[in-house]
């Protein structure tokens, strides 16, 4: 997933700044890249699920769990890197993600959504793990936030639109 996302950088960054009119092509590059291999190099042996810490001492184990069904919230200024770095999170964590996009970085943000999750189905993850809204609207994303079914809340910026 995050050599797909890497690979895709310029192309993404590209489709962000036009969409959006925000930023620099070339910064929004080095934050795709940033969200995707820094990201990927620094929790790839991080473990997520099953016993992560022991205390020999005490005799206590740390143990960690899916939360289940997470909403993932993208604002208009970087959608992209947040959007790879959110699907790179919640899967590490084996947790499904669903997006409401901003509605002025909509494709931009899908499209990168759709690199990663076609990565991670190719690669064995479930059908369906990384899902969006497909039309955004304040409607919408209050549905989703307020669903009982969501674990947790990934939230960048804030519902100003």
């Amino acid at each position: 997933m995050a050599l797909a996302g890497s690979e895709a950088s310029l192309e993404l960054a590209k489709e962000a700044h036009a969409e959006t009119g925000r930023g620099v092509v070339e910064d929004k590059d080095t934050k795709n890249h940033f969200a995707t291999e820094y990201v990927y190099e620094r929790i790839k042996n991080e473990k997520t699920v099953g016993i992560i810490g022991e205390d020999k001492v005490s005799g206590s184990i740390q143990i960690a769990e899916p939360l289940g069904v997470l909403a993932g919230i993208v604002p208009t200024t970087n959608p992209t890197s947040t959007t790879m770095f959110k699907i790179l999170v919640a899967l590490k964590t084996r947790n499904a993600i669903v997006f409401a996009f901003h509605p002025q970085a909509q494709k931009c943000s899908a499209h990168a959504a759709k690199i990663l999750y076609e990565a991670a189905v190719k690669t064995g993850a479930p059908e369906n793990i990384v899902q969006w809204i497909e039309m955004p609207s304040i409607a919408n994303t209050t549905a989703l936030i307020q669903n009982k079914k969501i674990a947790s809340i990934l939230a960048t910026g804030d519902l100003v639109w």
